[in-house]
């Protein structure tokens, strides 16, 4: 073979290389299942601090619901930040960090506090937010929904309470913070329209721990039972211990802030309002998996996390829905068989759900039947 022949077979098979090469990677691989769409959730809770236990029972209540999922069209990612117990610093960086860098889809927030830091952030990046917490404000906007029971709810099951047991006399110490706020307002409100009254109310401001001086005004006042509003620990234990010191005797009583303490034998005896139980089945789940009972607010989260699958999965598409379209859907939803029973979203973006009486019974929760 001549030198020209070889080069000439060498070029042949140089070019039949190449365009076997150009013809591979114009071509599509061979057909697989079709990725899900990931659908981002973004969890903002309080995993360290005084409100851990809170923060835990909701991460494990979404990632049972998230166990729990049977064939969806999405896939359903969640991404944990802690708030370091409502620092509402962090709550905004985390907040941030998971739209900007995460992607999230939705978030998640627990209290009233980081609840509205997150609520406008949510609703400039037009991100799905669900809050954990009482403040209405939480719930403006197209994309901010809440799901716990509404202070209205509360209060009215606490009026009807008070009026059962024959009391006229109240004594309130109210926490400056902004779902003790929205309780005490509506309260004094809806107490226009009765005789009991407002014998006393006394504020303060978180980290107080020195509450001698205004346990010693309330006291003049001779109310028949104290109200110890939206009180969070470790305010709440003190003030229930220095009230106790002060010589007084009469009821104390709260409207959620006896679940959020692991001191409940300081209560013990004493009747208060609650958001609505959870479900006996969402319990057993949840002891099942857990190893133990829910925390307060866990129901919540592993609801908020079903919500948000249904109403994402409401439309066959191979593409994921936008977050308006989740949005939309979310307020459609009524009649939910949900983990705190039967809710419905109304059009503010509100699960609806009802308050229950409850009391400290032997070291534990428990509800009092009507």
């Amino acid at each position: 073979m001549t030198k020209n022949a070889k080069i000439i077979i060498g070029a042949i098979i140089a070019i039949i290389a190449v365009g076997g090469i150009w013809y591979g990677a114009g071509q599509k691989p061979a057909p697989t299942e079709t990725a899900k769409e990931p659908i981002k959730i973004g969890a903002i809770l309080p995993l360290t601090g005084d409100f851990a236990f809170l923060g835990e029972g909701i991460r494990d209540a979404i990632l049972l619901a998230k166990e729990n999922l049977k064939d969806t069209q999405y896939n359903y990612e969640v991404i944990f930040e802690d708030d370091q117990s409502s620092d509402l610093k962090e709550v905004a960086s985390a907040a941030n960090k998971l739209i900007n860098i995460d992607k999230v889809n939705i978030l998640i927030s627990v209290n009233s506090g980081p609840g509205n830091v997150v609520a406008p952030i949510a609703e400039q990046n037009k991100i799905i937010h669900f809050a954990i917490g009482s403040d209405k404000n939480m719930a403006k906007g197209d994309y901010n929904f809440i799901h716990w029971t509404q202070p209205s709810e509360e209060i009215q099951v606490f009026i009807a309470e008070l009026q059962k047991r024959g009391i006229k006399k109240l004594g309130i110490f109210e926490l400056n913070q902004q779902g003790a706020t929205a309780m005490i307002d509506e309260l004094q409100e809806r107490l226009k329209e009765t005789d009991i009254k407002i014998v006393s109310h006394q504020n303060f401001n978180f980290g107080e721990k020195d509450f001698r001086t205004i346990i010693a005004k309330a006291k003049q006042a001779n109310a028949e039972i104290y109200l110890l509003g939206l009180i969070f620990p470790p305010e709440l234990e003190i003030l229930a211990k220095q009230i106790k010191e002060a010589g007084i005797n009469i009821p104390i009583t709260s409207i959620e802030s006896f679940e959020l303490t692991d001191q409940l034998s300081l209560f013990e005896g004493e009747w208060y309002v609650n958001a609505a139980d959870p479900t006996e089945d969402f319990v057993d789940k949840f002891n099942k998996k857990i190893g133990k009972n829910p925390s307060i607010g866990a129901a919540n989260g592993y609801d908020i996390f079903n919500l948000i699958v249904a109403a994402s999965e409401k439309k066959e598409s191979s593409i994921k829905p936008a977050t308006n379209i989740i949005a939309s859907e979310l307020k459609k939803i009524k009649d939910f068989n949900g983990a705190l029973g039967n809710l419905s979203v109304d059009e503010e973006g509100i699960v609806i759900s009802q308050a229950v009486v409850r009391m400290i019974k032997d070291g534990k929760p428990i509800t009092i039947d009507d």
